[in-house]
């Protein structure tokens, strides 16, 4: 289930989250792009290339998942060198057409976010907005499906952790006004920074894997992606409840490591349950 291709066009999101709303599921993309676990219960959601992927939202709270991401990520990257993190929330909404306009001001004003900017995407409404606080950007996308239906993504990102207070908070408290808005939403968070382990891609990722194995017993990996310059592994791990189903395996830790030309090093990138930024 590794991340395999770069989606970065908005055509490509477009083209997601029309998927999701015919079935009215939350799903995800690849590598770089959206990725989101279907809301409990079980729904399946479909995946590019015609994989189906059932979605299980398990009971840890975002900021606990925050933390853990936070402390995984120092024990794998070079001390001291700026951690990003990026935490999704992404979900679906009904209301009435003709008022989501109102809807996504309301939301955008929930969140402490100026009014959104309407555009045109692929023949669709959509609307955004966005605010630096504290070293933290939040980010609105709301996208029109038809017939009073849209689709939500909520961002909050840093560039450097260390210079950040209140991402745990602030995701816990993105969530509640989303429920509040009556936006069904599931989380994913995703951590990056440079590796501690140099060298080739699959063999920084093992030795990665056994730093990661001593802070999570009984993680297995389940499914693995390679190629020239990439290696990525996705893990099941009994400890952790929010997870996303991927075939008979509940993922719920997907960590890659990319050779980056430019920066000279190793890129490692940790997800829970799984990546949804570009390695």
């Amino acid at each position: 289930m590794g991340n395999r291709g770069r989606v970065g066009s908005k055509g490509m999101l477009l083209m997601f989250v029309l998927c999701c709303a015919a079935v009215l599921l939350l799903a995800g993309f690849r590598s770089g792009a959206e990725i989101s676990p279907a809301e409990s219960g079980g729904a399946e959601a479909v995946r590019p290339g015609g994989a189906v992927v059932q979605g299980s939202a398990g009971r840890e709270e975002p900021s606990d998942s925050v933390a853990l991401l936070t402390e995984l990520g120092r024990s794998v990257t070079e001390p001291g060198s700026p951690l990003r993190l990026v935490f999704k929330w992404q979900g679906s909404y009904t209301g009435e057409a003709g008022s989501l306009l109102e809807g996504a001001n309301s939301l955008a004003k929930s969140l402490g976010l100026p009014d959104a900017v309407q555009s045109s995407e692929e023949g669709h409404a959509a609307y955004r907005s966005s605010a630096k606080t504290g070293g933290m950007k939040i980010s609105l996308f709301w996208s029109e499906m038809g017939e009073g239906a849209s689709y939500v993504i909520v961002t909050l990102e840093t560039n450097d952790l260390s210079r950040t207070e209140g991402m745990a908070e602030a995701a816990d408290e993105a969530g509640s006004i989303l429920a509040s808005a009556g936006i069904a939403a599931d989380w994913n968070v995703s951590l990056q920074g440079m590796s501690r382990e140099h060298g080739e891609a699959g063999r920084a990722l093992k030795l990665t894997e056994r730093t990661l194995e001593g802070k999570l017993p009984g993680m297995s990996a389940a499914e693995t992606y390679t190629d020239a310059a990439t290696a990525s592994t996705s893990y099941t791990v009994p400890s952790l409840e929010h997870t996303v189903q991927s075939g008979k395996h509940s993922l719920a830790l997907q960590a890659a490591v990319h050779q980056d030309d430019v920066l000279g090093g190793n890129r490692v990138t940790l997800g829970l349950p799984l990546i949804t930024i570009e390695y």
